[in-house]
């Protein structure tokens, strides 16, 4: 089976009038769930589906514990999992924060060429059943989210009107969204309006 792609907008920055280009993006068939997975493997291997979910969660809870205790854990060649930390005020100075003031925030991996190679297939054009909705009232929350997170993974930063040029939405929902995500340490804010901008959150990762 093929992977299925299509195009997305790309907005403009600033007063650029050339209009917006495009770039591709995967149309995931849907979540392979975990159940399904296991059922997969068990199909094409000797295993049981009870043993592949005892080995799953001896590697999760040895991950954990591993992870809590400051080592990076290798993942079989899939790529390698770490912890990152965060201070619960800004840091001037070394010499003014307290190991009580520190807490372990996120959990990210860091997939290997290798895996990422081995990932490669066939790419067709989505049908038009398949393709990315146009309209801003047809996209989810979930969507939205996503669609932000993939332009900031490319871009420094992004404007409200930015924003709303990608997605299709008006001005006030626009901001809506923007807020709501700032709120939820999702995104940060810099600047003051008119010039504010909003950016990938510091430490912030694809992964885990």
């Amino acid at each position: 089976m093929s992977a299925l792609y299509d195009f997305l907008p790309v907005p403009p920055k600033g007063n650029d009038e050339s209009g917006s280009h495009l770039y591709p993006k995967l149309r995931p068939y849907k979540t392979v769930s975990f159940d399904e997975l296991t059922e997969k493997i068990a199909s094409h291997s000797g295993l049981t589906k009870g043993n592949i979910l005892a080995v799953m969660e001896e590697i999760e809870n040895w991950t954990k514990q591993l992870l809590s205790e400051g080592y990076r854990v290798q993942i079989g060649n899939i790529g390698t999992v770490s912890a990152s930390l965060k201070a619960d005020a800004e840091v001037y100075d070394k010499e003014d924060i307290h190991a009580q003031s520190i807490r372990f925030d996120k959990v990210k991996m860091t997939v290997s060429k290798q895996f990422s190679k081995q990932c490669s297939g066939k790419v067709l054009r989505a049908p038009s059943g398949k393709k990315f909705r146009q309209s801003s009232c047809t996209y989810t929350e979930e969507e939205r989210l996503a669609l932000l997170q993939s332009y900031l993974e490319s871009h420094d930063y992004i404007t409200r009107a930015e924003y709303g040029t990608l997605t299709g939405l008006l001005k006030y929902k626009a901001w809506q969204d923007l807020d709501k995500w700032v709120k939820a340490h999702l995104i940060d804010i810099k600047g003051r309006a008119p010039h504010r901008v909003y950016v990938k959150r510091k430490g912030q990762d694809d992964g885990l």
